[in-house]
C-alpha cells in the first residue's frame, strides 16, 4: 500500500471515525444487485481474496482500487479518496473523470452518492449523510402483471369484433370455417407477437413482463379494429368520403403508440429514448404512406374502399336524384376531353413520326 494511503489512515485514526456506508452494485436500469455495508475503512476493491470486496471480473486487477473516506473537521465537509492500484483499466468517477493506475483522487463530499466504474462493474458509494430520494410509484409495466382481468376483458372484446367482421364478411355457408381460421389466426399471431417482445424485456431487463406485452397486443388490435371499422362507417352513412381519407394516420399513430409501450418493458430507463423512436416511426410511416399515394392516385388521401357495403337502415344521408347526379357529373366532361384530345394528340405525332422514318 502506498504512504499516501497510509496518510489517509492515519488521518483518520486522528478524527472521529466515519459513519458506516453501503456500497452497492447497480446495472444499467439502476436496480441494485449486490450491496456491503461498510463498517471500517478503507475499502480495498479487487480479484484477490485479501480484499474486502471481492468482484469476480476479468477486467478488474487483483487489487484495483481503495476507497477511504476522511471524516470532516468542523465545517469542512468530508473527503472521499480514490486510489487506484496496479491496473490498466484506472478506475472512472462519475461519468468521464478517469483515475489512471497508481493514482489517486479526492472528492469533497457534497452530499451525492459518488458513482464509480471499476472493470464492468458500475458501484455506488452512499454515505450515511446522502439525502435518500423520494419514494417512486410502481410503474405501469410491474403493476399489470397482477392484473390479467381487464387484459382477458381487452382480449375477448378483440375476438368478438373479429368473429362479428368474418361473420358480416364470409357467406353463410362457410362462416363457421371462416370464423375458425379467424380465431386461430389472431390468437397464434398474438402469441408469436408477445412472445418476441417478452424475450426482447427478458434479455434487457431479466423480467418478461408477459402479461404487459399481452395487454399492449390486444389494445392496440381493438383500436385498429375499431379504425377499420369507424371511418368507412361514416363514410357510408353520411356520404362523408373524406372521413377515410386519412384514416391512415390514426392507423400509424396507434401502431407507434403501441412500439412505444412495448419499448418501455424492454427499455424502461430511457422513456425519452423510446418515445423518439415511436415518433420518428410515425414520421416516417405517416410520410411514405402521403408520397405512395400522391404517386398513384395524385392525392394525399386514400381512396374510399370498403370490401362490404353496410345495411342500408345505417344510411342516414339522403338519396341523391339521378338528375342530380348526372348533373354532378358534368364537370368531368371537359376533363375527360382534354385527356382525349391529348392522348390523340400524342398518338398522331408518333404516327408522322413513324412515316416520316
Amino acid at each position: 500500500m502506498g504512504g499516501a494511503a497510509l496518510a489517509h489512515m492515519e488521518a483518520n485514526a486522528a478524527t472521529a471515525s466515519p459513519a458506516p456506508a453501503l456500497l452497492e452494485v447497480v446495472d444499467r436500469d439502476g436496480l441494485v444487485r449486490q450491496s456491503w455495508r461498510i463498517e471500517r475503512w478503507p475499502v480495498s476493491i479487487g480479484r484477490a481474496l485479501d480484499n474486502t470486496i471481492v468482484l469476480s471480473d476479468p477486467h478488474v486487477a487483483a487489487h484495483h482500487a481503495t476507497i477511504d473516506v476522511v471524516a470532516g473537521v468542523d465545517a469542512t465537509p468530508a473527503k472521499v479518496v480514490v486510489a487506484a492500484g496496479e491496473t490498466k483499466n484506472g478506475v472512472v468517477v462519475g461519468r468521464r473523470d478517469r483515475i489512471a493506475g497508481g493514482t489517486e483522487r479526492e472528492i469533497a463530499d457534497d452530499g451525492r452518492d459518488v458513482e464509480l466504474q471499476i472493470g464492468r462493474a458500475q458501484l455506488r458509494l452512499r454515505l450515511a449523510g446522502h439525502a435518500l430520494a423520494a419514494e417512486q410509484p410502481m410503474s405501469a409495466v410491474a403493476d399489470t402483471e397482477h392484473r390479467w382481468p381487464p387484459t382477458l376483458g381487452f382480449a375477448v372484446a378483440v375476438l368478438a369484433v373479429v368473429l362479428a367482421t368474418a361473420w358480416v364478411e364470409t357467406d353463410p355457408e362457410a362462416v363457421v370455417r371462416s370464423a375458425g381460421m379467424v380465431v386461430l389466426s389472431t390468437i397464434a399471431g398474438g402469441a408469436i407477437w408477445c412472445g418476441l417482445w417478452a424475450l426482447l424485456s427478458k434479455t434487457f431487463t431479466r423480467q418478461s413482463h408477459f402479461g404487459w406485452h399481452v395487454r399492449v397486443f390486444v389494445v392496440a388490435s381493438l383500436v385498429l379494429l375499431a379504425l377499420s371499422i369507424v371511418p368507412p362507417l361514416f363514410a357510408f352513412a353520411f356520404s362523408w368520403p373524406w372521413a377515410t381519407d386519412f384514416s391512415f394516420v390514426a392507423v400509424y399513430a396507434t401502431a407507434a403508440a403501441a412500439i412505444y409501450f412495448h419499448l418501455l418493458a424492454v427499455e424502461p430507463s430511457r422513456r425519452k429514448l423510446m418515445r423518439g423512436v415511436a415518433a420518428t416511426g410515425f414520421v416516417v410511416g405517416v410520410a411514405l404512406s402521403l408520397w405512395f399515394n400522391v404517386q398513384r392516385t395524385g392525392r394525399p388521401g386514400e381512396e374510399l374502399y370498403m370490401n362490404h357495403l353496410f345495411p342500408p337502415q345505417l344510411r342516414i344521408a339522403r338519396p341523391t336524384s339521378v338528375d342530380r347526379f348526372i348533373g354532378g357529373l358534368a364537370p368531368m366532361q371537359a376533363i375527360l376531353d382534354k385527356q382525349a384530345k391529348e392522348r390523340g394528340s400524342s398518338e398522331g405525332d408518333d404516327g408522322r413520326g413513324d412515316d416520316e422514318e
